[in-house]
């Protein structure tokens, strides 16, 4: 393993506190610097309903974490996934359940490997900050907001060497390594460009969507039975109601940005009328609200790269998770590609922690190798989804994306076949691109041969005329 000794990570959210264990974990001793004061609640209700966390913008809106993701926290942050399942984390095997309508179907001790144990963003993130104010060589800074890069001797000629980050006070943190992880919002463009760094490729393209959900609660701890796709589409919007910790789920709904008939889904009572017009959708709001209606809109699917004709706009400097690459949340991959990228980034840097040059150039690759497939994938899928709006809207027709097809028909095939089922649980859970799986022998031919027995028709639920009646 590479000798680092101190390693600063900027952003106390999932990923900086999840990379902030690994790597102490590893021998480093990190220091997290984040910028807002409030620390952890002693409780997830209090985290709930009142930790301060303005800087995180999808703080109070539906949340999941994968199963893939699941499996990062269990085996390489246990004390944050302990807490998680053991404050009332909701367990979900969306495989077993899938053979469980099958007749005949059995299920493996493999299968245990799609098991997601998942909660509201507050729980999620409260799991975490507990586990990371106790962890040994993990040191949380709260209130220290960062004002831009420090920088030391280069190891690249005319390449900045990042040595930390200069807080608004003036003060310097430094070490070894420095790690942005301010998600969404990074500012890392800026505080390149201030120390004079090449500009990283930056595709930045807003996702098209704007979303308006809430929370609800069980009098029983029970959250609602799975009668239809988490994610169902209809036409011009999109319904997502996803179950989250101790007796409470969210709803949300969601269509274009600039759709602005749409805009009333922020008042409760429509928001209440479309949803129970979907009959797969309806019984999900059979629970009393405990949050008033949020909404989100501006949405990015972005991705950066920080080597530029094969040279890094910088060492020293590594942006993992959202900062780095973020997409639209409709598919619930965030928090789950965020660990899948801080994993990477605790291997790189064991492998070429003590030489920057290389570290800059092996986890860019990795990145672009391992990581930008799914952000390629999502953004795929996001504009098809714009598409069918727009196409919806214009009372039109879109044509079939083949490319896309075959994967609409793994998903329809899990409910009947158990190949397809754990295929389909593997492209879910973020453990494996649906590439990778029909690129199996005969996986995508086996596939195809359910077309007969896949319905083409969207879930019952209203049309654009209907919903417009349901607004008004």
């Amino acid at each position: 393993m590479a000798a680092v000794g101190t390693i600063t990570v900027a952003g106390g959210g999932m990923c900086g506190l999840a990379a902030a264990m690994m790597l102490a974990d590893d021998g480093h001793e990190v220091t997290v610097l984040e910028r807002d004061p409030a620390p952890p609640p002693p409780d997830l209700e209090q985290a709930f309903d009142g930790w301060d966390r303005r800087s995180v913008a999808q703080f109070g809106l539906a949340h999941i974490l994968l199963a893939g993701g699941t499996r990062i926290l269990e085996q390489q942050v246990p004390t944050a996934f302990e807490l998680l399942a053991g404050n009332g984390g909701y367990r979900l095997n969306l495989v077993t359940f899938l053979l469980s309508l099958q007749a005949g179907a059995e299920v493996t001790p493999d299968d245990d490997r799609f098991e997601l144990v998942t909660g509201r963003r507050s729980t999620l993130e409260w799991a975490l900050a507990t586990a990371a104010a106790d962890h040994p060589g993990v040191a949380v800074r709260r209130g220290d907001a960062i004002a831009g890069l420090t920088t030391g001797p280069s190891v690249i000629e005319g390449v900045p060497h990042v040595t930390g980050f200069r807080l608004n006070t003036g003060e310097e943190v430094v070490g070894d390594i420095a790690i942005d992880a301010t998600g969404r919002r990074s500012p890392t463009l800026d505080w390149l460009a201030d120390i004079g760094a090449v500009a990283p490729i930056d595709h930045n393209e807003d996702s098209g969507f704007a979303y308006y959900g809430r929370y609800f609660r069980s009098d029983d701890g029970s959250v609602p039975g799975l009668l239809g796709p988490a994610l169902a589409p209809y036409g011009t919007f999109s319904v997502l109601t996803l179950p989250a910790d101790n007796g409470t789920w969210s709803v949300t709904l969601y269509g274009l940005s600039d759709d602005k008939e749409l805009r009333r889904f922020r008042d409760p009572d429509v928001h209440e009328r479309v949803v129970r017009s979907c009959p797969l959708q309806a019984h999900w709001l059979d629970g009393e609200p405990i949050t008033e209606m949020k909404s989100m809109a501006g949405v990015v699917d972005r991705h950066r790269r920080f080597v530029v004709d094969g040279k890094p706009c910088a060492t020293g400097l590594l942006s993992v998770g959202d900062a780095s690459s973020c997409t639209n949340p409709s598919l619930g991959r965030g928090i789950t590609l965020g660990l899948k990228h801080v994993e990477l980034l605790r291997r790189e840097i064991a492998r070429h922690g003590d030489d920057p040059a290389a570290l800059a150039l092996a986890f860019d690759e990795a990145t672009e190798t391992e990581m930008r497939p799914y952000h390629d994938a999502t953004t795929a899928l996001d504009r098809r989804r714009v598409a069918e709006m727009r196409s919806a809207l214009a009372g039109s027709a879109l044509e079939p994306d083949a490319s896309l097809q075959i994967g609409e028909l793994l998903a329809g095939a899990a409910t009947i076949d158990p190949t397809c089922a754990r295929a389909f649980g593997e492209v879910f859970s973020c453990m494996a691109l649906p590439d990778e799986v029909l690129a199996r022998p005969g996986m995508a031919d086996h596939v195809r041969s359910f077309a007969d027995q896949v319905s083409a028709e969207p879930p019952p639920g209203p049309g654009r005329t209907e919903l417009m009646e349901l607004i008004a």
